[in-house]
């Protein structure tokens, strides 16, 4: 007897990925029976720590596309169906299934990696459940969002504009470096109170700086700037918050804030804020360890101070810090006077940057925020503007993850919009570097695909490289994380660069929001922090890649199908991945009117031209197609077959209007 079971193939699995609440997914099993017989054929679900088993029917005869086996002719396959109703809230809903015939049990179940798709038979189930992720039916994220390039910005390490100040610098503290020279070396300094270094070099980056380059933003086609945190805090990174309602003076000022905001939005950009909400400074107005703010003021100096409940003394005054960071006291999240401060007052922290222009907030570690405080943060968030975007800091597939051995929640509607993709980067760069190749590279990210509601997927944050990881081109050109300021050598320079298009093609043309870490886009080289967040050479930038991103821009947001289209494998084999993105019907993913268009994406990461014909007759009849990331030359089609050709490390790209 064979059996088989595909959660990517509708045949198979109705609707394909995440499930609304209330609604029904229709299971099959197909079965190639041999002598023996079938005495039984279920289901096994499990959600919400409760076991239900459903019956199988047979729906007789069916033939598939997707065969058994080389020599299976589909004729003789039965397929068994169930059709299984989703909770009513949000959940994980996880299901295998149970074959019994006169002689034995066996089971079909997820593959041994978990990733969805074609599973496998097995005398042990083994706790390998393919999941359904079950999300509130009235879940939406913001559809501004999903149609967006963005752009993070380190601020002091952007641009500087200090006209107002002759153009000094100004100095918050005695023991600040100012830098004199916009590319002088990053300082290493011990902090003057704790362990572990000081983060207290500056070189003049601010908003004023970011408002005057808004205009090279916008024809790199950005539509939303992240900005890491800009409230007043000691170091240059700003995750020490000192005041969570007022901007750095070495940033600028809350008016300025207000002012970029206006500027931005007359250019079609929108700002969004960087929020950290599980700890503080521990040099700051709510902690004050070292006095900066007066005596007597702050949880450290008075154990009477209003902000004592927020902190997790254990023998006052010692406190529990952020991963041992001891100047960075944790803090209690669901303490109400918390709560209030940060999300529910009406002047709280999230409503009043809302207020002042930011479209919404990134979570700094999502993990360590409790599915409460998220719940309430959108609630608040979204009372003040329905449209602001919640995107929160997770590093793994954010569906399943359990954090300190809590499940959590993020994606069953009352949590997250988006999360930070770093299964993408870390995909797609095992790729490149030749860890994985083409099969499981798809098989990894059609794992996400199935695993995300559609609001969250088309929302996706979609990263290949950040604050928290070293400079993209120096990993590519086969540096590690400790290289610091090595640069590359001019041939591993270039390859790094072709690989950098690589990324950046599938960027701009997978599903999600494509994100630009600042300077990328410039070939900026670098290892791990800090060494990642060094200043924009701007007198030094790689024009042949700026121009590839402005081009990739300039596709993206002129090509509907890649911001709202369907999406499609249609070759994946060793080095070379071939996908579609596509809009038929004259409605885009979502339902909404749109003309029909079909895009072919292929990228190849050998040393080696590959070529490779496929197959476009499922998407209907196509003449010609045009071809390159400019669309400036044709290609004809036969048969409606595309012919791909894909030059060494490289890309290309088939657009196609044609009526389907």
């Amino acid at each position: 007897m064979q059996l088989f079971h595909n959660s990517h193939d509708s045949v198979y699995r109705m609707p394909f990925g995440a499930a609304a609440t209330d609604s029904v997914v229709k299971l099959s099993l197909k079965v190639i029976p041999d002598d023996e017989t079938i005495k039984n054929i279920r289901v096994r679900i499990w959600v919400n720590d409760e076991e239900t088993f459903y019956d199988m029917s047979a729906a007789g005869k069916k033939t598939s596309s997707a065969r058994l086996s080389a020599n299976d002719s589909g004729d003789k396959s039965i397929l068994y169906t169930a059709e299984i109703k989703t909770p009513h809230d949000g959940a994980l809903m996880w299901y295998y299934f149970i074959i019994e015939t006169e002689n034995e049990t066996v089971y079909y179940t997820n593959n041994a990696e978990s990733l969805g798709g074609v599973g496998t038979v097995t005398a042990d189930p083994m706790n390998r459940s393919y999941q359904i992720t079950v999300y509130d039916k009235d879940y939406k994220t913001p559809d501004w969002f999903k149609e967006s390039i963005m752009y993070q910005i380190f601020t002091d390490r952007f641009y500087g504009d200090h006209t107002d100040t002759n153009g000094a610098i100004p100095k918050k503290r005695n023991e600040y470096v100012i830098h004199n020279d916009w590319y002088e070396p990053i300082s290493f300094n011990t902090h003057p109170y704790e362990m572990g270094p000081a983060c207290n070099d500056f070189y003049g980056g601010n908003l004023k700086g970011i408002i005057a380059k808004l205009p090279y933003l916008k024809s790199l086609g950005i539509s939303v700037i992240y900005l890491n945190p800009i409230f007043d805090a000691y170091s240059n990174h700003k995750y020490d918050t000192a005041d969570y309602k007022n901007i750095d003076p070495m940033f600028g000022t809350n008016e300025v804030f207000s002012d970029l905001c206006h500027e931005a939005k007359k250019l079609g950009i929108r700002i969004i804020l960087d929020g950290v909400f599980s700890h503080t400074g521990a040099d700051s107005i709510y902690f004050n360890k070292y006095g900066s703010y007066g005596g007597g003021v702050g949880a450290y100096q008075n154990p009477q101070c209003e902000y004592r409940e927020w902190y997790q003394f254990t023998n006052y005054p010692d406190y529990e810090s952020w991963w041992g960071c001891s100047n960075l006291p944790n803090v209690n999240e669901m303490t109400p006077s918390y709560l209030d401060y940060i999300l529910r007052d009406d002047d709280s922290v999230v409503k009043t940057w809302i207020e002042k222009g930011a479209s919404g907030w990134r979570l700094d570690v999502a993990d360590e925020l409790p599915d409460e405080f998220i719940q309430i943060l959108r609630k608040e968030v979204k009372s003040k503007d329905p449209d602001s975007v919640i995107i929160g800091e997770v590093w793994e597939d954010a569906s399943n993850k359990v954090a300190y051995s809590v499940p959590r929640k993020y994606l069953f509607g009352h949590e997250l919009d988006s999360v930070m993709n770093y299964p993408f980067k870390d995909n797609m760069i095992s790729f490149v570097l030749g860890s994985i190749n083409a099969q499981t590279l798809n098989a990894k990210m059609m794992s996400i695909n199935e695993n995300y509601p559609k609001e969250t997927l088309y929302a996706l944050m979609n990263i290949i490289g950040t604050h928290d990881t070293m400079r993209i081109k120096t990993l590519m050109g086969g540096l590690s994380n400790d290289c610091g300021t090595q640069k590359l050598s001019s041939g591993n320079e270039e390859l790094a660069t072709y690989r950098i298009k690589m990324l950046s093609f599938v960027q701009m043309t997978y599903i999600g929001v494509p994100c630009i870490y600042y300077g990328d886009e410039v070939g900026m080289q670098g290892g791990a922090d800090p060494f990642n967040r060094g200043t924009y050479p701007w007198r030094a930038v790689d024009i042949d890649l700026r121009q590839w991103y402005t081009e990739l821009g300039k596709l993206r947001n002129s090509t509907n199908c890649l911001k709202l289209g369907e999406y499609k494998t249609l070759y994946a084999h060793e080095d070379l991945l071939v996908y579609a993105r596509y809009i038929k019907n004259n409605k885009d993913v979502f339902g909404n009117k749109s003309e029909n268009s079909l895009a072919v994406c292929a990228v190849n990461r050998s040393f080696e031209r590959k070529h490779v014909d496929i197959d476009l007759s499922e998407f209907g009849d196509f003449s010609f197609f045009s071809h390159g990331i400019d669309k400036t030359d044709v290609k004809p089609i036969r048969n409606n077959t595309l012919e791909v050709d894909v030059a060494p490390v490289g890309c290309e790209f088939f657009l196609s209007t044609d009526k389907f």
